[in-house]
Parts: C-alpha cells; sequence; structure tokens
C-alpha cells in the first residue's frame, strides 16, 4: 500500500488503533528493559489520531510451493491472477528481489516457558546471518504480563545476542495481543521500503491482553505486517525444566520410611524415603488439557500467521527452535511480490478478502487472507459524515 499524500484524522475505532503508532517515540528508546506497552497512558495523548495512508495500492508477498514442499522460484508475472472479493484485479507491480527486512523479535518469557529459553538465547546468528541479510534490522522484545523492549532496532548481532541473553522469566501470564500491537506500533515508523516482519515465539495462547487480537491482525493487515509465529509446547518446557533441589529437612539418621532391603542408609536413601522422586505432574497434566482445548477452540498464533501471509513453525525438538528461524529466513526469501490498485473500494469500508490462483493444480500458494478497508476518512477538523445504518 502507498501512503497518501496528506495525513487525516479517522473516526473509527480500527482507525484509532493504526493511529497510535504516532504515539511518543520515548517508548521506543534502546534502554534494556523498557516498558513498550502501559495501559494507564496508552490512549493518552494529546495528538490526533493519524492514519498514515490510504489504501490506493495493495501488495501481496506470496510464496509457491510444489508437492514435496520445495519453493518454486521461476514463476513469471503471467502466472498468477488475483481476485479481490472475487473481483479479478490488474497486476501492476511483480517483484522477485529480496527488500530489506524490519523485523521485531517477540519471545514469550513467562515461567510457563522456563525450560525452552536456552533454545531461543543462542539464535542471535540465525536471525542476523539467514533471515535480516546485510541491510536488514531486528529489534528485540519480551512479553509475560508486561511488555519490555530489550533492544531497539539494530543489525549488530552482539546487540541482538545480549538481548536475547539477558531475558528474564517473568509471571504466567502470556500478553500476546498486546505484544503484537506493540511490535506494529514499531514496524510502522521503519523504512516504507522495508519487508516488515513479527516473529513471535510464543505459546498459542492469550491471556492478560488489553488489547484484543483482533485489532492486532487487522492493524498488521493494513500495512502488510507478516507474522511467523514459532509455537512453544509449555509440555515439553515443563519436562525440560530444571527440578528444584529441596534441602532435606530429616535430620540425618532418622528414618521416616522404610527401605528396601539390602538398601544402606545413606543421606540419597534417606532422602529418597522422605520425598517422592517422581516430579510433579499437576502442572503438565493442566496443561495437557488446556492444550487439547485449545487445539479446538483457540488458535491465536495460527490467526496471525493465516491472517498475514506468515507460517507456522512447531519446534519439537532442541534444536527445533534454531531449524524454524532457519526456515523463516528460507520462506522470506523465496517471496514474490505482487500488487494491485483495487477496482472495487466503496465509502462505507468493507473486508476484502484476498485469492490468488496459479494455472497449476499441483502448486500450493500461499498469502494473507485479506485486509480491512475502512469508511473513508476526512480532514482533521471537518466534520464526519452520518453514514445510513445497515
Amino acid at each position: 500500500m502507498q501512503a497518501s499524500r496528506m495525513p487525516r484524522v479517522l473516526h473509527t475505532p480500527v482507525a484509532l488503533a493504526a493511529g497510535l503508532a504516532v504515539l511518543s517515540a520515548t517508548l521506543l528508546c534502546g534502554q534494556d528493559g523498557v516498558d513498550l506497552f502501559d495501559p494507564e497512558t496508552l490512549f493518552e495523548s494529546d495528538q490526533p489520531a493519524i492514519f498514515l495512508e490510504e489504501i490506493d495500492e495493495v501488495t501481496v508477498p506470496l510464496s509457491v510451493r510444489g508437492p514435496k514442499g520445495v519453493y518454486i522460484h521461476d514463476m513469471v508475472r503471467e502466472d498468477f491472477t488475483i481476485y479481490d472479493n472475487d473481483v479479478e484485479q490488474a497486476i501492476e507491480g511483480f517483484d522477485v528481489s529480496f527488500l530489506p527486512i524490519s523485523m521485531v523479535i517477540c519471545v514469550q518469557t513467562s515461567d510457563r516457558v522456563e525450560g525452552i529459553l536456552g533454545d531461543i538465547r543462542n539464535t542471535a546468528y540465525l536471525f542476523t546471518e539467514l533471515v535480516l541479510g546485510e541491510h536488514g534490522e531486528a529489534a528485540v522484545m519480551t512479553f509475560d504480563s508486561r511488555i519490555k523492549l530489550l533492544e531497539d532496532f539494530t543489525n549488530d548481532t552482539k546487540k541482538i545476542d545480549n538481548a536475547l541473553k539477558t531475558m528474564r522469566i517473568g509471571t504466567s501470564a502470556v500478553a500476546l495481543a498486546d505484544a503484537m500491537y506493540s511490535a506494529i506500533r514499531m514496524l510502522l515508523k521503519r523504512p516504507q521500503n522495508h519487508r516488515k516482519i513479527i516473529v513471535a515465539i510464543s505459546e498459542s495462547q492469550n491471556n492478560g491482553s488489553r488489547i484484543g487480537l483482533g485489532e492486532s491482525l487487522r492493524t498488521a493487515q493494513l500495512y502488510n505486517i507478516s507474522v511467523y509465529p514459532v509455537r512453544l509446547s509449555t509440555l515439553s518446557a515443563r519436562l525440560r525444566r530444571k527440578p528444584e533441589v529441596r534441602p532435606s529437612t530429616i535430620p540425618a539418621g532418622v528414618v521416616v520410611r522404610p527401605r528396601m532391603p539390602g538398601t544402606p542408609n545413606t543421606p540419597t536413601a534417606q532422602q529418597q524415603s522422605g520425598y517422592s522422586i517422581t516430579p510433579n505432574m499437576i502442572p503438565i497434566i493442566v496443561d495437557l488439557v488446556r492444550g487439547v482445548k485449545n487445539l479446538i477452540f483457540d488458535h491465536p498464533l495460527e490467526i496471525l500467521a493465516e491472517g498475514t501471509g506468515g507460517r507456522v513453525f512447531t519446534p519439537r525438538t532442541s534444536k527445533g527452535v534454531q531449524e524454524s528461524i532457519v526456515a523463516i529466513g528460507e520462506d522470506i526469501r523465496s517471496q514474490y511480490r505482487l500488487s494491485y490498485r483495487p477496482n472495487n473500494l466503496n465509502e462505507r469500508g468493507i473486508y476484502h478478502r484476498i485469492r490468488v490462483e496459479v494455472p497449476y493444480e499441483r502448486l500450493k500458494v500461499r498469502h494473507r487472507v485479506g485486509y480491512f478497508h475502512g469508511p473513508t476518512p476526512v480532514l482533521d477538523g471537518e466534520p464526519a459524515e452520518e453514514q445510513e445504518a445497515p
């Protein structure tokens, strides 16, 4: 989408959400651990809600893969047909070049995933070498019940590495929607010719957020920001978490539970006789039940990826997080960029579904599903026209 020539004030909730990107840049200072999301002051600003751009040109990054998941790199413009709400559009732009990347790395640091954070702390070089490239930049953010900016945008591997290594465990909350919205606000300030990406390393849960997930998704769609989730397993994290070492409260030589015949009376035998060596399974069982429920009712990471044209990765091994980051880099570098000027916009606003087709049955095309086009904006100070009720 291209920026409009004149900023305009919008009078809709969606527009207000998008306009919050122009709030004070002091929130984005590069100090470690700065609070990035303050619900008490987020909506308090003397500045009007400025909408930075109008729908003029829609950009659709997409990837094409073959039957075995292999990326197809030799497509041409004539191979693609774009539909906007089932109305065919004229493709005006076709690009296969690799644009500079602005990326926000969002890592969940709640105590639920403590056992996996070690796998994430050593990924800085993968981001800088295999994803960002020579001209890319990344910021590092963590979230639990609060959103923390650990490092502002940089392409310095050492700074990204230091930010990832200084992550601290927080509460059990997973304020995913707040983190996504904060990352979007940061990306809106980056150069317009950059490809804007959010990598969300998190569970597929959203609790404790003050902003709805739908608001974050709509804003990401509007500004062509892609979300690539790396879905963490709480069950895996708990199983890999180091067990707590509890000091023995049993005096030496005192046996509180009979031992097996022939077992020597050692301190280890005494501790085992007084405590069960089986780890606490209740949190693991709770996560299992919650996981089944989420599979049926709640898929926040999947929704963010599907809605923005990203792709979900689900690591299963200790090296899975690193392998997922490598795959994200490959996916971004294998994309085509198509653009068109919608011929079916209207003043009342409507959600526009995007569909891209290719004339080959066995190829799979992945792109964002659409965007929301709100009511026509008016200049600051001009009265908004009343619209008829539907």
